[in-house]
C-alpha cells in the first residue's frame, strides 16, 4: 500500500455530497423558512463537524436558519411566533437517536410534540435503543406528529426505522461531508496518532489505546473532548452576552455567529489532533470521517454497538486508505502491518 496522493479522497467526498444533496433538495424547497434545532453545545469535535456540514449545505442553497437553539435555550413561545406556512424544522444529525444519550432524544420528542403537523426533518442519524419502552414512546410521538421525515446513516438503522416508526425514513450520508476536503495543519510528529473514545459509546472490551505497536512505531494517544483556549474564549463570550441576546437577539442570529465560530474552533482542534500522526487509529466515527476529509491513512475500530462498521460498509469502504477492524481483539497484527506499509512508502509529506 502506498500513501495517498493529493486529492485521492475528492471523488468519494463529492459522491457522498451529491447523494446527500439529492435527498435533501427533494425535501427542502428553495423558499423554505428554516429553523435548526439541537446545536451540539459540547466539546465533542464530531458533532461540530456535522453542524458545520449542515450550515454549509444550507448556505449552498441560499438558506440561513431564522432560529437556532440547543436543548437548554429552547424557547417555545419565541418559536411559535415565527412559524409560518414555509417553515421546516431541521433537527441536528448525529448518533443520538435513541436512549444512549437520553436527554438529547427527549428534546427531539419534545419538539415533535410541540409542533404537530409542522414539517420536521431529522437530519442523518444513527438509531440505537436498549429499552423497548423508549422505542414505543418514540413511535407514538412520531405518529402523533404526522409530518416527520427521518434520515438515517446506515441500512441497519433504516431497518429499525421501517420496523418501528410509521413515517418516511430515508438513507442519507453524514452531513459532515459537506465541509469538503481539508489539509493537515502541521507535519506529523508520530507514526500513529491514536484517538480513543472515553465516553458511553466506548467498546466494552479493551479500547484502541490498549494496542501495543512494534517498538519502531511511535504513538500518541488522546480523546478529543478537552476544549482549547480559543474555545474557552468563545464560550465566555457566549456566557457574557446572555442578557444582550435575550433583549436584542430573540431569533438567536448573534448566537448563530458565536456557535459557528465555536464549531470551527472545534474542527480546528480535531484537524490539529489528527495532523500529529502519519496514520490514525480510532474508534470514533467522525475521526474516520475527518481522516477521510484530510486524506489521512487510518484504521477504524467499531464502537460498542456497531455504528462505525455499519457506516463504513455503506458509504466509505471505497476509500483505499482506511482499514476497518471489527474489534480490538483482531486488530493487533493488522495495525502494525498497516502503519508499516504507510511509513515504508517514504511519502509522508503527501499524507
Amino acid at each position: 500500500m502506498s500513501a495517498p496522493s493529493k486529492n485521492e479522497n475528492i471523488a468519494l467526498i463529492e459522491r457522498l455530497q451529491n447523494q446527500a444533496r439529492k435527498v435533501l433538495d427533494a425535501l427542502i424547497p428553495d423558499n423554505a423558512h428554516i429553523i435548526l434545532l439541537d446545536y451540539p453545545n459540547h466539546p465533542n469535535v464530531g458533532d461540530s463537524l456535522i453542524w458545520l456540514g449542515e450550515i454549509t449545505y444550507l448556505k449552498s442553497r441560499g438558506l440561513t436558519p431564522c432560529y437556532i437553539s440547543d436543548f437548554q435555550n429552547y424557547n417555545l413561545v419565541a418559536l411559535k411566533k415565527i412559524i409560518n406556512k414555509r417553515t421546516i424544522i431541521l433537527i441536528h444529525g448525529g448518533g443520538n437517536f435513541g436512549d444512549l444519550w437520553s436527554h438529547l432524544h427527549d428534546f427531539r420528542l419534545q419538539i415533535l410534540r410541540d409542533f404537530a403537523q409542522t414539517p420536521i426533518i431529522q437530519l442523518p442519524q444513527t438509531i440505537h435503543f436498549k429499552n423497548e419502552i423508549k422505542i414505543l414512546e418514540t413511535a407514538d410521538a412520531i405518529k402523533q406528529h404526522g409530518n416527520f421525515t427521518l434520515l438515517v446513516r446506515s441500512q441497519e438503522c433504516l431497518a429499525i426505522a421501517h420496523k418501528n416508526f410509521s413515517t418516511s425514513s430515508i438513507l442519507c450520508p453524514d452531513m459532515a461531508f459537506f465541509i469538503g476536503a481539508l489539509a493537515s495543519k502541521s507535519m506529523p510528529v508520530v507514526d500513529c496518532f491514536i484517538l480513543s473514545r472515553t465516553d458511553t459509546e466506548k467498546a466494552v472490551s479493551a479500547g484502541v489505546n490498549s494496542i501495543h505497536f512494534d517498538a519502531n512505531i511511535t504513538t500518541e494517544t488522546a480523546d478529543w473532548l478537552n476544549v482549547s483556549l480559543i474555545e474557552r474564549l468563545i464560550i465566555r463570550i457566549e456566557t457574557h452576552t446572555v442578557w444582550f441576546r435575550r433583549v436584542f437577539d430573540k431569533k438567536n442570529q448573534l448566537l448563530l455567529l458565536i456557535w459557528n465560530l465555536l464549531a470551527w474552533a472545534r474542527l480546528k482542534r480535531g484537524v490539529n489532533f489528527l495532523s500529529k500522526g502519519h496514520t490514525v487509529l480510532t474508534d470514533r466515527l467522525h475521526a474516520h470521517i475527518l481522516s477521510t476529509l484530510m486524506n489521512k491513512p487510518h484504521i477504524l475500530v467499531d464502537n460498542s454497538y456497531g455504528k462505525l462498521g455499519d457506516f463504513y460498509h455503506l458509504w466509505t469502504s471505497q476509500y483505499p486508505y482506511a482499514l476497518f477492524v471489527k474489534d480490538v481483539g483482531s486488530l493487533q497484527i493488522e495495525a502494525n502491518v498497516f502503519v508499516d506499509c504507510i511509513l515504508n512508502t517514504k511519502l509522508e509529506a503527501a499524507v
